[in-house]
């Protein structure tokens, strides 16, 4: 499974990035937006102008991403005046940045003993109890934080995010909804909405969640890569190609959607094209079995024999036991000419899998082909029984036709099976 963009992280000066397979994390609260320097000097905040001072020069390093600096500043300000509840949830924001969840939990706790009124405050307070592990604790502050600040969309989301890992489905797709509703901009509540929908088997909505999570976010390479698998699995290949390829030109080191794109131009039978991106692949993953495999495939398809047997004999290498590596090569090696190294590719399908009739079928050809007209002729007399057992009656009459025209014509070179593709592996 291809990973969820399961974290927001702190909505603080209005910046909300994202990033895999963690839980919803976004720190509510933009300090350039809550705090001016007129009101500090005032007073509003606290009646020491050395807390303001230190407060103010908090709030700017925090703009500046210098946690540090800022966790300094507020802690100074706190020194001459320990009641300025912005202050300890601004401390709070400072800490989970640098990864002190545990401190920040203190100071948001602090703020919110000071103001019970401020939802970012329990936001980011459930923010920190989910990393901690306390998954009630995180969801009653997030209801709270929903029940003072009704459009606060991140809350939703990371309430869909709990939801979803402890299985509620229902309660989880409606939280992405709403998340949704609140801000039809929000990329990736439409991202994990679109997953969560296919999950289900609910491929139209996912696609348009999907659909719509790219349309606000054009570089959410996992947002392409996602909406191309499922356009695949619904038989819309040029539209999956096209989704598949902006995910890799976006992330040319994303090895499953390079893997896709070759699976999708397999089936539009691109097989120079599709050989391409597994080679791809194997580059980035150089122990993937499976895309050697395709690899080999697509270039026999293409007519690129000493290149699928390379991809194959590493296939081989990598994965010793699999009968359909050397099926496949023996394939290549058939259809270059090379008869006594397919045999032997043939034979060693066959010692893993005796029932692999296609072996016996190919084998057979290829022992007729290099002149050996009687072995050929026993093996496609077992190829022929074991497609009768298997229902594969087509089979059996290829093999009948086969045989015949080998008798009407002595000399006839017949035509070899196509290679066997393996499954193809769809990561969601």
């Amino acid at each position: 499974m291809s990973k969820h963009y399961k974290q927001i992280p702190l909505l603080t000066a209005a910046v909300i990035s994202f990033s895999l397979a963690m839980t919803g994390h976004a720190l509510a609260g933009t300090p350039s937006q809550r705090l001016q320097t007129k009101q500090l000097v005032e007073g509003e905040y606290s009646q020491s102008l050395e807390a303001a001072s230190y407060f103010q020069q908090g709030v700017t390093r925090y703009n500046r991403s210098e946690f540090k600096a800022a966790e300094l500043a507020f802690r100074k300000a706190l020194q001459f005046d320990p009641y300025i509840a912005m202050a300890h949830y601004l401390l709070g924001n400072s800490l989970f940045q640098q990864g002190q969840t545990e401190q920040a939990t203190e100071q948001y706790q602090t703020a919110l003993r000071l103001d019970p009124n401020m939802p970012e405050a329990y936001y980011n307070l459930g923010l920190t109890l989910y990393r901690q592990g306390n998954i009630n604790g995180a969801i009653a502050q997030y209801q709270r934080a929903i029940s003072l600040k009704s459009d606060l969309a991140p809350a939703y989301y990371n309430l869909g995010l709990v939801y979803e890992g402890q299985g509620r489905v229902q309660d989880a797709l409606a939280q992405y909804t709403e998340a949704v509703r609140i801000n039809p901009n929000y990329a990736t509540a439409q991202y994990n909405l679109g997953l969560l929908l296919a999950k289900q088997n609910q491929f139209e909505p996912a696609m348009t969640a999907l659909q719509q999570a790219v349309r606000n976010n054009p570089k959410l390479a996992q947002g392409h890569y996602q909406l191309g698998v499922l356009l695949a699995k619904q038989g819309q290949l040029q539209e999956a190609r096209q989704s598949l390829k902006t995910a890799t030109q976006l992330e040319p080191k994303f090895a499953p959607a390079q893997y896709q794109l070759g699976v999708v131009f397999n089936d539009l039978k691109a097989y120079s094209a599709a050989g391409d991106r597994f080679e791809e692949v194997t580059k980035l993953e150089p122990t993937n079995v499976e895309a050697y495999q395709r690899l080999g495939a697509a270039r026999t398809q293409s007519g690129q024999y000493d290149r699928a047997v390379t991809a194959l004999q590493t296939a081989a290498q990598l994965k010793p036991d699999d009968a359909m590596t050397y099926y496949n090569l023996g394939v290549a090696l058939q259809r270059d000419e090379k008869y006594p190294d397919a045999i032997a590719q043939y034979q060693q399908a066959l010692l893993l899998n005796p029932r692999l009739a296609e072996a016996y079928y190919n084998m057979g050809t290829a022992m007729v082909q290099s002149q050996r007209r009687d072995e050929g002729i026993s093996l496609l007399a077992q190829a022929r029984q074991l497609f009768s057992q298997q229902g594969k009656f087509n089979k059996v009459n290829e093999v009948d036709q086969y045989v015949q025209k080998l008798a009407e014509q002595p000399t006839i070179i017949p035509a070899v099976t196509q290679p066997t593709q393996p499954a193809v592996i769809r990561l969601q």
